[in-house]
């Protein structure tokens, strides 16, 4: 197990360097998207913003890891993400960026006077992928706090209550242990056998839980290695939470190295930049330790609010 510090700041890194490479190609619909992959930042042609720059994906988790430094405060999260998406924090240009209607709606509720932990929708249109982008951070924080980790029923209250603040359905409950579980296995033993491990240790426990177990068969194709062998075409990213993760372990069941599982994840298309964000979070912490391609490296905006963020954080006594 790599060290605290070390781990933390390549993580986040890499939630802002798959942000930015997906973010200008989010929704594409090239129909060979690997006849002429996009393997370089480029500008965001929409929104006017250089290359290297990146969303909510990357804002959300900074925001996360701040408001975790002082300890675990849904009330203070919702704060800091009312800032972000009101006045531009932790973002490289005073601008948040691709703000999705779930969040939007969440941070409604809050200012509205609504307790943090009701915010989330509840919606179909909620069970999607807006709480798996801001995971990363707590899953530090949890293992920090119980170097003895199990995914048992305080660990999973956390997560699902941490969850809620966005996104309040099963399916979201459920995606979002799964991959906090992963995330934690994946910085205690780097390897593809443990990730899968993870996976179906979170479904073992949402199978007990009579209130998630007929949601679970919805993920179970994540622990069918032919599912996760099978080709690219067979892949169908979106915004849903089921469907994130699976073009997530997708892309990393079938990559050696760090950089082929981050292109794969952002040319696939779709909602590219949180697919690719995630991607390059967990092959972070697969492939560990990585070096990051310069040419993706070098175009990153904000690397010194990632620094920053990660140096207050390792200052506290929760990472």
């Amino acid at each position: 197990m790599y060290s605290t510090s070390y781990l933390l700041f390549q993580s986040l890194t890499a939630v802002a360097l798959g942000d930015a490479l997906g973010f200008p190609i989010q929704h594409d619909t090239r129909s060979n998207p690997f006849d002429e992959p996009v393997n370089q930042m480029v500008d965001h042609q929409a929104t006017g913003v250089p290359a290297g720059t990146w969303s909510d994906d990357t804002s959300m988790s900074i925001a996360a890891l701040v408001s975790l430094t002082f300890g675990y405060n849904l009330y203070d999260l919702m704060m800091r993400y009312s800032q972000w998406y009101h006045l531009g924090d932790y973002t490289p240009f005073n601008r948040a960026y691709d703000v999705d209607e779930t969040t939007k709606e969440a941070i409604k509720r809050f200012e509205s006077g609504v307790e943090p932990i009701l915010c989330g929708g509840t919606l179909d249109s909620d069970n999607n992928n807006t709480a798996l982008k801001r995971l990363m951070p707590l899953a530090f924080f949890i293992l920090t706090k119980n170097r003895q980790y199990t995914f048992d029923d305080a660990t999973v209250k956390m997560i699902h209550d941490y969850t809620a603040i966005t996104n309040r359905t099963p399916k979201t409950f459920i995606g979002s242990g799964i991959l906090t579980n992963v995330i934690i296995r994946l910085i205690q033993n780097p390897n593809k056998y443990a990730m899968l491990r993870a996976v179906k240790e979170a479904l073992d426990y949402y199978r007990s839980k009579e209130e998630f177990a007929a949601q679970v068969p919805f993920f179970e194709q994540l622990e069918e290695s032919h599912f996760l062998r099978q080709s690219s075409t067979k892949i169908k990213p979106s915004s849903d939470v089921i469907a994130t993760l699976n073009t997530v372990f997708w892309c990393l069941m079938n990559s050696e190295q760090y950089n082929v599982a981050v292109s794969k994840a952002v040319n696939l298309g779709s909602d590219a930049d949180t697919i690719g964000s995630i991607t390059s979070m967990l092959a972070s912490l697969l492939f560990a330790p990585v070096t990051f391609p310069e040419n993706w490296l070098s175009k990153l905006q904000g690397r010194n609010q990632i620094k920053i963020a990660v140096s207050v954080a390792l200052l506290s006594d929760y990472f």
